[in-house]
């Protein structure tokens, strides 16, 4: 087990830590375990979510990319939905 000692942590954290730690009945020191455990977690999921989305979309643009060369360009849809609309 390693010790981190902080430095510099603001007073009103400090009693929001300690509010945290009596409403869950911990000691300080594993209401600051669970904190840095929780958010290592959150961001290892926000990472992962990052890398998903960024996958998919690199697989979008090729997808697009590959209806491009085998199909073309399409005109703007715009202005026959507006067409559309107005006939009725």
């Amino acid at each position: 087990m390693s010790d981190i000692l902080v430095r510099g942590l603001p007073t009103r954290v400090h009693q929001k830590i300690q509010r945290l730690a009596r409403r869950q009945n911990l000691s300080l020191n594993q209401a600051v375990l669970q904190l840095i455990a929780t958010a290592l977690e959150k961001a290892e999921k926000e990472k992962e979510e990052k890398e998903r989305r960024k996958g998919a979309f690199g697989r979008l643009m090729k997808l697009r990319e590959e209806l491009y060369r085998k199909y073309g360009e399409f005109d703007d849809s715009t202005k026959l939905i507006r067409e559309d609309r107005d006939s009725r």
